[in-house]
Formats: structure tokens, C-alpha cells, sequence
């Protein structure tokens, strides 16, 4: 029975060997998950570590690049902080052309040992390629990433030679783009193989995300800076930075040979362009003229080097200005003056038609006279009002003595608002007479006054220019047409309509300015009803300066006046080079023989003129009216040669109201 027990005991011995066994595999399976779990936790930390780094490397640059708008500081800090992070020994910078053919060097970069790297660095620094040419010029064709495991095996490198001197081996370029556009690169060497190329894409392609971002801060703020200081449609200077070079120029000043000019240019015949054609027709006369005083500018200084640097600004409306700086040579500006007209002379294509418009030029030249360049601005000023005075194509450089004369007209001027403001005009009335009646008063023309109060009563010659060249005319004008009727509605009510007789006409002069207002059909239908004269006893005066302005619209407001019955008169007829045009073409009722004429009547010729006129009045059934009567031979001649109407000294002065309307007393008692 003993015996029978061995087996049993075997049996227990196998089963603890297969236990053990067992327990065995199991501790190696938890040391292999336990091993296993650590290094991926050990994998994780590094990663994470690896993540935070580049984390705070990026926070570094992103926080500089929030500070600053300069990218050469920034871009200067991102190759330093990659560098040091990488462990590589050099990173540059490159920027790429406006038109993307080529990428250069910016002269910004970071060396770990510039000793060492001095020659490769100096090749680094003043690289230049094409599209496709070496490490940068590869970036520039493809945008994106370029490796190199080994310089030494890539004959395509430019500095191989440089970089095996500096014991460099691996390198990597990347673009920097602002969306769709590359805008610079980055390249990165290193003395050892370069691993893990995904991190390194990574890191950079993070960075070079923020560089972009400083990159268009810097347009955006380059644009605003620009077009704070340029004139959006031509592109040119404008005023404030043009203030800011005038200024500069003129603390320049130093010595006696050198000097700056100032030309104040202004168009010519622009407006009438502009109401014509339209305001597109403006802008496009504005950049064509542009583009022509470029060309002639840039003619200009290469033929006259001793005529300083020229700086063409547009300062508002159709006016530019020429700040001509270390003037060496005065008469050179008259000649580039004359270059800028010339250039204007070519007609200029607008909505299938050819526009012209010239030029009124003044100048003005620094002297010791002069405190601060703003005073040299006034008198070129001056003299560009004086040129644009005297006719179109003028140029007009500025002396004392027309500093003078202008400033007295700028004194007239604002005299003259005062006057307005303060009424101090008066209406005269010289009385007109039909001749062939004994004679018999008519009507009257209405004259102008100035109660000046230190100079008196004023005739118009003193002051009529100025209100034209200074367009107070057209409220002088409005003030006479409404003063002139309500003194004839006056009149009309006081000795009312006898028999059927014709009632008094007051004739008022319209300058040009006054007539082509778009409101002056209205204007004058408004004081007629306003006054209730009627429209058969207001005669209107115009010159042959409205037609030249515009005939057309001369002709549209003659005809739409004259249908409600008020006539019209051509003033000073026969002294105009083109009358007989006028008379075809413009719808008048009465023909002024001018004053000259009458004065020389005894001369055979002027004689001949005024039998010429009357006969064309005849033929066209125009009535006319003889100014400057000043004598009875006189009056006798033009009876005699049959002149309806006439007017004069020698027939009555212009008088004040209350003695003007008398003489029709006068006339009534015999």
C-alpha cells in the first residue's frame, strides 16, 4: 500500500512546477507592461516637455512680434531664439521682390560662433538669386521646404565651399508667406545631421506663421502712412507731406549760391472741363497732366543738374506745386516752367473728344527777405493769381513790386465783402433817349456806386475788376438786378401808365460770372415777380465774355429770358473780334455801339464802322443804342446817319435815384 502513494506525489510535484511556471510568465509579463508603461509615460514627459518648450519658444517670439512693428527686430530675435532652441550654429534672413523673381539677403541673422563663421556669414549676408538658384532660390520656385542632409555632396549649393570652411553639414530653408504671398525666407545650418524633421517643420512653420503676421502689420501701417501723405488718384505728394519737405528744404538753407524755388501750378479751363464732360473727365485730365509733369520733371533734372531735386505735389482741386530744392541756377525754374506748358499744349482724349487746358504758373524764389517757407508759398501764390490774370500759359515769377500791386488787390478784395456786407452801393441812373423824338427819355442804365468810407463815392473802374477776378461780381450783380427793379417798380407806381404810353425800361449790366450761374434764368424771373416789373421793361447787357465762355448755354438762357419778354443788348459791340458770329448764332434785341466809336466819330473810319453797324441792325431788325454822346455834333451825326438810341453826357449824367426819376417829371410837365 505504500507503494501505491509514489505516484500521487509525482502528480503534486508537476502541478507545483506548472504554478510556478505559470507565476513565473506573469511577473515577466507585468515587469514588460510595467517597463512598456514607463517608457511611454517616459516617451509622454519628453514629448510634453518637447511641446512645452516649443510652446514657450513660440510665446517668446509671438509676444516680441506683438511689441514691435519693425520685422527686422523681430525676424532678428526668431533667428536667435530658433538657433538657440535647435541647437544649430547659423540662421538667416531673406526677402523676397516686390515681383517675386528674386530673394536677397536682408542682413539679418544669428551666429552661435561668429568667428568660426565669418566667411560664411559674409557669403550669407550679401546673397542675391533667382527663381530656382540655390537653397533660397529653390524655396522661391516651389514655396515650400528644402533640405540638405549633406552640403558637401549638393554642387548646387552656392557656399558649399564657405560652409565646409565652417565645418557645416546639414541646412534647411522655409517660406514666410502672408496667404498666398511668399514674402521672405528663412534658412537654418547646423554642423550636425538635422533629425526629426517633423518637429523642426513644426516649429518653424508656427514661427514663420507670426512673422508673417508682423510682415503685413508693417504694409498695413506702411499704407497708412502713405496714403496719409500721397493723394489717392494721382499718386503724388500731398500737402502735408509736401509742407514737411518745404520745411526741411528751407532749415537746409545755408549758403548764399544755393537757394529753393517754389511753383504753384494751377489748370487752366479745368472746371469747364469738369461740368462739361463730368467728373471722370477731371480725374482723368488730373492723372493724364500728372504723368506728363513727371515726365517733363524727370527731363528736366537730367538736363539741369545744378537746378536741384524737384518735388511735384498735388495740393487740391487742378492746383500742383514744384518744390525745386539747392537751386543753383534761378533761370532753370523759368525753363522748367516752360517745359510744363509745353507738355500741356497736346490735346487729351476724353469720352471720345479732345480737351485742352493749359497752365497759369507762378514762382517764387527764397531769399534773406524771407522768415519761413510759408511766405515763399504766399508769394508763389501771388504769382500764379497774377499769370492766370493776364491769360491762359502764363508763367509769372514774383517780385516786390507785384507784391505790391497784389496785396493791394487782395486789400480791394476784402474791402469790397465788407461793402457787401455793410451795403455801401448805390445805384446811378444815366438816362437813355430815342433821338429821333426830340429827344425823348426811355429809360435808364443802371450804374454801380461805391460809398467807400475813406475814399468817397467810387466809379466802377475802381473796383469792377477786382469783384470779377475775385467772383464777389456775382453778388454785386444779384444786388444791382434786384435794387435796379424795385427802383423802377417804384417808379412805375408813382406815374402809373398815361394813354397807353410805354412805361420806362431800366437797363442793368450782367457780368459773365453773374450770367452763366445755373440759377440765373431763375434768379431773374424770381426778382420780376418779387417786384412786379414787367418783363418788357427790363433790359439785360451782356459782352461778348459770356459766348466766349460758353455760347451754348448763352444761347439756351437768351432764349428762355427773352420768352417771357425781357430783352437783352449786346454790350460794346464792334470792339470784339467775332460780333458778327455772335449776332448769328445769339438771340439779342439792341446793339451798344461802344463809347470808342462814338468819341471818333469824326474820323472817317470810325464813321464808316458805325454806318456798317446800323445797317446790319437794320437787316437783322436789332435796335441800337449809342453810348458816350459827350457832344451836340456828335449826337447831330448819328440822328443824321439814322441811330435810334442814344446815351451820354452830353444827354444826361447818371444821377441818384430821386434826380434821375425826376427828369421823367421833367419831361411829362415839357
Amino acid at each position: 500500500m505504500k507503494h501505491a502513494q509514489f505516484p500521487i506525489r509525482e502528480a503534486a510535484g508537476d502541478a507545483d512546477a506548472v504554478l510556478v511556471d505559470r507565476l513565473r510568465r506573469q511577473l515577466q509579463q507585468e515587469r514588460r507592461a510595467r517597463r512598456d508603461a514607463e517608457a511611454v509615460a517616459e516617451r509622454g514627459l519628453r514629448e510634453l516637455y518637447e511641446s512645452q518648450v516649443r510652446l514657450a519658444l513660440l510665446q517668446r517670439i509671438t509676444d516680441f512680434a506683438n511689441q514691435s512693428n519693425d520685422f527686422a527686430d523681430v525676424l532678428s530675435v526668431a533667428l536667435k531664439e530658433i538657433c538657440l532652441h535647435m541647437g544649430w550654429e547659423f540662421g538667416n534672413a531673406m526677402r523676397v521682390s516686390d515681383n517675386g523673381s528674386t530673394v536677397t539677403a536682408c542682413d539679418t541673422w544669428f551666429a552661435s560662433d561668429p568667428e568660426r563663421l565669418f566667411a560664411f556669414v559674409e557669403a550669407s549676408r550679401r546673397l542675391s538669386v533667382e527663381r530656382g538658384e540655390g537653397l533660397p532660390g529653390r524655396v522661391l520656385r516651389d514655396n515650400h521646404p528644402h533640405w540638405i542632409d549633406d552640403i558637401g555632396e549638393e554642387g548646387w549649393f552656392l557656399r558649399r565651399a564657405e560652409a565646409a570652411d565652417a565645418r557645416l553639414i546639414s541646412a534647411c530653408a522655409f517660406p514666410i508667406c502672408i496667404r498666398d504671398e511668399l514674402v521672405a525666407i528663412i534658412e537654418f545650418f547646423s554642423s550636425k545631421p538635422m533629425v526629426d524633421k517633423d518637429a523642426i517643420l513644426l516649429t518653424i512653420t508656427q514661427s514663420a506663421t507670426q512673422l508673417g503676421r508682423v510682415i503685413e502689420r508693417e504694409r498695413a501701417r506702411a499704407t497708412l502712412i502713405h496714403d496719409a501723405l500721397h493723394d489717392a488718384m494721382t499718386g503724388l505728394p500731398n500737402r502735408v507731406l509736401l509742407d514737411e519737405r518745404c520745411r526741411e528744404a528751407f532749415r537746409r538753407l545755408g549758403t548764399a549760391s544755393t537757394g529753393i524755388a517754389l511753383m504753384v501750378i494751377d489748370l487752366d479751363g479745368f472746371k469747364a472741363i469738369n461740368d462739361k464732360y463730368g467728373h471722370h473727365a477731371g480725374d482723368a485730365l488730373l492723372v493724364e497732366a500728372t504723368r506728363r509733369f513727371q515726365a517733363a520733371i524727370a527731363a528736366f533734372e537730367q538736363a539741369n543738374p545744378r537746378a536741384g531735386h524737384a518735388t511735384l505735389a498735388r495740393v487740391g482741386g487742378d492746383e500742383f506745386v514744384v518744390l525745386l530744392d539747392s537751386v543753383a541756377d534761378c533761370a532753370a525754374v523759368e525753363r522748367l516752367a516752360e517745359m510744363l506748358h509745353d507738355v500741356l499744349r497736346a490735346p487729351t482724349w476724353v469720352d471720345n473728344d479732345q480737351v485742352a487746358a493749359g497752365a497759369s504758373i507762378g514762382i517764387a524764389h527764397s531769399s534773406d527777405a524771407y522768415d519761413d517757407v510759408e511766405q515763399i508759398r504766399r508769394d508763389a501764390d501771388l504769382a500764379m493769381y497774377e499769370a492766370k490774370a493776364a491769360g491762359s500759359g502764363r508763367t509769372v515769377t514774383f517780385t516786390d513790386a507785384l507784391g505790391t500791386t497784389v496785396r493791394n488787390r487782395m486789400a480791394l478784395e476784402r474791402d469790397l465783402r465788407e461793402a457787401i456786407r455793410d451795403k455801401q452801393f448805390l445805384l446811378y441812373y444815366q438816362p437813355i433817349f430815342s433821338l429821333s423824338d426830340g429827344p425823348s427819355l426811355m429809360g435808364y442804365e443802371a450804374l454801380i456806386r461805391w460809398q467807400h468810407p475813406t475814399r468817397g463815392l467810387l466809379d466802377p473802374g475802381a473796383f469792377i475788376e477786382a469783384a470779377e477776378e475775385s467772383g464777389l461780381i456775382v453778388f454785386i450783380g444779384d444786388w444791382v438786378l434786384r435794387q435796379g427793379c424795385s427802383a423802377l417798380a417804384r417808379l412805375h407806381k408813382r406815374i402809373g401808365r398815361k394813354d397807353g404810353s410805354t412805361l420806362p425800361f431800366v437797363s442793368i449790366n450782367i457780368a459773365p460770372q453773374q450770367f452763366l450761374q445755373p440759377n440765373f434764368a431763375q434768379q431773374v424771373q424770381r426778382v420780376l415777380i418779387e417786384t412786379d416789373v414787367p418783363p418788357d421793361c427790363l433790359r439785360l447787357e451782356v459782352t461778348e465774355g459770356v459766348a466766349i465762355i460758353d455760347s451754348e448755354r448763352t444761347r439756351q438762357v437768351l432764349e428762355e429770358i427773352r420768352a417771357w419778354g425781357v430783352r437783352t443788348s449786346l454790350d460794346d459791340f464792334g470792339t470784339g473780334y467775332s460780333s458778327l458770329s455772335y449776332l448769328q448764332n445769339l438771340p439779342f434785341d439792341t446793339l451798344k455801339i461802344d463809347r470808342s466809336f462814338v468819341a471818333s466819330i469824326d474820323d472817317p473810319k470810325s464813321r464808316n464802322i458805325i454806318r456798317a453797324i446800323l445797317d446790319l441792325a437794320s437787316n437783322l431788325n436789332l435796335s441800337v443804342v449809342a453810348e458816350g454822346i459827350e457832344s451836340q455834333a456828335q449826337g447831330r451825326t448819328l440822328i443824321e446817319m439814322g441811330c435810334e438810341y442814344g446815351q451820354g453826357f452830353h444827354l444826361g449824367i447818371p444821377l441818384d435815384e430821386k434826380s434821375a426819376f425826376a427828369l421823367i417829371d421833367q419831361q411829362h410837365t415839357g
